[in-house]
């Protein structure tokens, strides 16, 4: 790998990490869900000088192109990421219905006072 490839790569993680950090330091970004991207982004720095591992993980598995590796790994972890995401959202879908269900009955318990409720 060239260095000025390697400079790109590292240059893209601490994009990516000043980012995250900044976005955490908003509020707008979660800690617990920013740690992950914490670590892909470090995991992008290390991969520009981790190229002789690739070369020998390529080797081992008989890959004939090795940056297939890392698009593997990245495919892997994208769909980990997103599975992980999705995980979220149907948790926070379900508290959301369950609020709905909390509010419409205080409504109803406001609206009809006199009515005594179970």
């Amino acid at each position: 790998m060239s260095t000025g490839s390697r400079v790109l790569i590292v240059v893209l993680g601490v994009v990516l990490f000043t980012i995250i950090f900044e976005l955490v330091r908003r509020r707008k970004f979660r800690e617990e869900h920013s740690l992950l991207w914490f670590v892909v982004s470090v995991c992008i720095i290390s991969g520009a000088f981790l190229d002789n591992i690739v070369n020998r993980m390529a080797t081992f598995l008989g890959v004939g192109y090795p940056p297939i590796i890392v698009l593997v790994i990245l495919t892997v972890l994208l769909i980990l990421s997103l599975m992980y995401f999705s995980i979220i959202i149907s948790d926070l879908k379900g508290k959301i219905k369950e609020l709905n269900q909390k509010i419409a009955f205080l409504e109803y318990e406001i609206k009809n006072p006199h009515k005594e409720s179970k």
